[in-house]
């Protein structure tokens, strides 16, 4: 089996993300909202506003240059009623701008973009028919309402079908008869105009791509409201359980000292059994409790030292020796090496991650920590013989509150990651079914950097 290699945990800011609110509606940014009107008039709003006004100069230019060549006058008036239809629709496509939302779906969006266009599409159709048809140095423009409904909404049935009626239009116009599409043009001027045809095009798209700016402007907007809000809840809410769980700690303290005082007591031996049950579950209470707390606090700057890491294993075993005991799991600890990094919090985090192994590992298994040098710095490598994770459990390691034990608080392996990251070092997990885990912790020679304390909340 091929095995997985994953940088273990989420960012703790993920932890945020369940409470993040229903955004609200807002109107979608097409020309100038009225989220975006201030009492003076920017420079920014004074530009999209000339904007909106390419697609009525090109024809002002079409028909110019018509009038040069001395084209008959019917058809330049054709070419002006085709600028102003559009502009019409322009405003029209606006003014149903704003009953649409900033969060609108990709099919809502998709048939207005589809509404908005179509009047390009047969305003660009008249002024092509009228100018040559076939070969109207025009004729480029009649793609500019497909190209502005792909950017607008994608590959969709709605641009298909622009693009089929933009086809069919094209066909239309070949068959058209002498009558209609008019005297040939002087070729200087039929080059001229088909320059300003293919130029014709970026102008005929220019509003909708400014109302695709500003609505994307307007969604970076509101999404950063939202994360802003959703953060403040959450540290809200961090404060409110961090006081809730300090509040607690000292009635566990006073129970649990009265139950171990009973535990004592010859006179309640019928009541032992229940006792210690009873002190058991106090006990993992106050182990959620030191682990919510420890979650929810600020990061401590780390005070680095001297740290002999073979020492600071040995500890660590020492004080989980009784629980794997208890679950008949073998403790071991081989290697050494030397690095500058706080000493306690270090121990903090190898404590969580071997106690999270003695829980995977069945009776009768082993859990092995190996400490050697690594580089420009040192590794320490947890190993267990327990039952190993699918690459699905294994994805999800290190997210807030994630765990595969009912008894567990899935806080233990996101505390490890944070101090070892505020370190500047990594943690990573490896695991394959069947064949136990592994947890490679990587440590600088020098703990800390000037971007550890960033990393440790990443």
């Amino acid at each position: 089996m091929e095995r997985i290699l994953l940088a273990a945990g989420a960012p703790l800011a993920e932890r945020s993300l369940s409470m993040t609110p229903t955004a609200p509606v807002m109107p979608m940014f097409t020309g100038r909202s009225s989220a975006a009107t201030a009492p003076a008039r920017s420079a920014g709003g004074l530009r999209d506003d000339v904007t909106l006004l390419l697609p009525l100069a090109y024809h002002l230019v079409v028909a110019a240059l018509l009038v040069v060549a001395r084209y008959p006058v019917w058809r330049i008036a054709v070419v002006l009623v085709a600028g102003a239809a559009l502009k019409g629709g322009c405003h029209l496509a606006r003014a149903r701008a704003r009953s649409l939302c900033v969060n609108s779906t990709a099919e809502v969006y998709a048939r207005f973009a589809l509404f908005s266009q179509s009047t390009l599409l047969v305003t660009a159709g008249v002024t092509v028919a009228v100018t040559g048809g076939a070969r109207s140095p025009l004729l480029p423009t009649l793609l500019a309402p497909y190209f502005a409904t792909v950017v607008a909404a994608g590959d969709r049935l709605e641009t298909r079908l622009l693009l089929a009626a933009s086809a069919l239009g094209a066909g239309a116009l070949a068959v058209l008869p002498p009558g209609v599409t008019g005297p040939a043009l002087p070729a200087g001027l039929h080059a001229v105009l088909l320059a300003v045809g293919v130029v014709g095009v970026g102008a005929l798209l220019a509003p909708i791509m400014t109302g695709i700016r500003l609505r994307s402007e307007e969604l970076a907007r509101v999404r950063e409201e939202l994360a802003q809000d959703a953060l403040t809840r959450a540290r809200s809410l961090e404060q409110v359980g961090a006081k809730v769980a300090h509040e607690l700690k000292n009635p566990l303290t006073g129970v649990k000292a009265l139950v171990q005082l009973g535990l004592r007591n010859p006179a309640e031996a019928a009541s032992r059994e229940r006792l210690e049950v009873v002190e058991r579950e106090v006990t993992r209470m106050q182990e959620i409790l030191q682990n919510y707390l420890s979650f929810t606090r600020p990061l401590q700057a780390v005070s680095p030292s001297r740290v002999e890491l073979g020492s600071l294993v040995s500890d660590a075993l020492h004080v989980l020796s009784a629980r794997a005991d208890e679950a008949r799991v073998r403790l071991f600890g081989r290697g050494d090496a030397t690095v500058d990094a706080d000493p306690r919090r270090l121990k903090e985090a190898l404590l969580n991650l071997v106690a999270n192994a003695i829980e995977a590992t069945p009776p009768g298994g082993e859990v092995t920590v190996e400490v050697g040098a690594s580089g420009d710095g040192a590794e320490i490598v947890v190993r267990d013989t327990g039952r190993g994770m699918p690459a699905s459990t294994l994805s999800r390691i290190g997210t807030p509150f994630f765990t595969t034990r009912e008894e567990g608080t899935g806080l233990g392996v996101v505390l490890a990651r944070s101090v070892i990251a505020q370190h500047g070092g990594s943690l990573r997990y490896e695991s394959e079914p069947g064949k136990g885990t592994r947890v490679r912790v990587a440590l600088p020679r020098v703990a800390g950097g000037p971007d550890a304390p960033c990393a440790a909340r990443r």
